[in-house]
């Protein structure tokens, strides 16, 4: 071996070294840690197959901007076709492209995403960004006793759940817009279609119906109805009931002939009547 071969292959091996050194590669270990230290943990998802995986690897991670950036985080690395956490947690917050950072609270609600590769300072630059955005929704969250009458700041406050995953907070603060009394009618509209939004993120399709029907009783139009009816008909759809869906786009085009979204019904509605005739 040359005397170049011997300085890169150290060299090689030294950054492996420096990436290796305190990432964890278990979950339960890192919630663990996480919720010891009262950090947030940073997840690499990325598979062996994914180039710019990789590079993040070798060019990011090891660099003194990711390290002092991260020097308050648990880190965490899981593969996404291991069968295994790296799957499920893929799969839990809907990573479909590679690479993906996650930002976990010890709780595993989603603090932040990020997707792709960047150079290390502007890759540093993204996750205080995203961190920051989460430090303003932990003060709505602090603040939310104070705005009991402010119902664009509860439905907010819902909508934000909802988007760091921790459905089960947003859907309470939903039900809760959608039946208490003295809530302007627009929040309410605007809280059932955000509820049957979250139930079908969590693939609970009956339920979402369930709203959306329960919505139809107190409403029959306005954006938020509109869109409610045109998800309707996109969940017979997902459950493979074309004549109900058929139907229900049919009952739309009819009713709001108007509607900014009757382009889209009528491209669905063709094809699900062509697939009815076959």
């Amino acid at each position: 071996m040359t005397r170049k071969a011997v300085v890169v292959t150290v060299l090689i091996l030294l950054a492996s070294q420096a990436f290796g050194g305190t990432w964890i590669k278990s979950l339960a270990a890192a919630q663990k840690k996480a919720k010891d230290s009262k950090h947030l943990i940073f997840v690499d998802m990325f598979a062996d197959w994914c180039g710019w995986c990789h590079r993040m690897e070798q060019e990011v991670f090891p660099s003194e901007a990711f390290q002092n950036a991260t020097n308050d985080m648990v880190l965490l690395r899981l593969n996404t076709e291991d069968g295994g956490e790296g799957t499920r947690l893929a799969q839990q917050f809907q990573v479909n492209s590679l690479p993906t950072f996650l930002l976990l609270t010890p709780d595993m609600m989603l603090a932040g995403v990020i997707r792709g590769y960047a150079p290390a300072n502007d890759f540093v630059k993204t996750l205080d960004m995203t961190e920051g955005k989460y430090r303003d929704f932990e003060k709505q969250v602090k603040q939310e006793p104070t705005f009991a009458t402010d119902y664009a700041k509860r439905l907010d406050l819902a909508r934000g759940f909802t988007q760091h995953f921790a459905m089960a907070q947003g859907e309470s603060r939903l039900k809760k817009l959608v039946t208490e009394k003295g809530v302007p009618v627009t929040i309410r509209d605007q809280a059932y279609f955000e509820l049957a939004v979250s139930q079908v993120l969590q693939n609970r399709l009956d339920d979402a119906s369930k709203s959306i029907v329960a919505f139809s009783k107190v409403q029959n139009k306005g954006e938020s109805y509109e869109r409610a009816r045109v998800m309707l008909g996109q969940i017979y759809l997902q459950q493979g009931n074309l004549l109900a869906a058929a139907n229900e786009f049919r009952f739309f085009k009819a009713s709001y002939p108007n509607s900014p979204m009757m382009r889209n019904v009528e491209v669905m509605l063709a094809d699900i009547e062509r697939r009815l005739r076959k």
